[in-house]
């Protein structure tokens, strides 16, 4: 087998793709982030759960990210889609607000014209146990 395993590519789009957010690289981002990109989440402000692709790219230069550390990712192949699933370490705030925390993120990619884009993230907010 020559080149990298989907698994390898995988891994290596999802670590882009946050650097592409920190780094505020839109073009990079219009590479990565797929036309019908929904991200759907349970800790949005004001009840929301769900953003478009546009709303979601009209955040990236307000949201600044301080450290991003993805872990425990297993990618799930099926052939022209994958499942990435991954635990998520963020420390950020956007317009001012913290939005940092750990996530239990599943992303959807799809593979067109021989490039993968993401299509779809899930990002769960796992709250933290008190230590008290």
């Amino acid at each position: 087998m020559h080149g990298r395993s989907t698994e390898d590519e995988l891994v290596a789009l999802e670590h882009e793709w946050a650097q592409a957010i920190q780094d505020n690289d839109m073009d990079r981002l219009e590479r990565i982030v797929a036309q019908e990109y929904t991200l759907a989440a349970n800790n949005f402000p004001g009840g929301r759960t769900r953003l478009g692709r546009q709303e979601w790219m009209a955040t990236v230069p307000v949201y600044e990210v301080h450290s991003y550390e993805i872990t425990d990712v297993v990618v799930q192949d099926y052939e022209d889609i994958a499942v990435v699933l991954a635990d998520l370490q963020l420390e950020a705030t956007v317009r001012g607000e913290d939005r940092s925390g750990s996530f239990a993120v599943t992303d959807v990619w799809v593979r067109r014209d021989g490039r993968w884009q993401v299509v779809a993230r899930s990002s769960i907010f796992i709250p933290q146990a008190s230590s008290a």
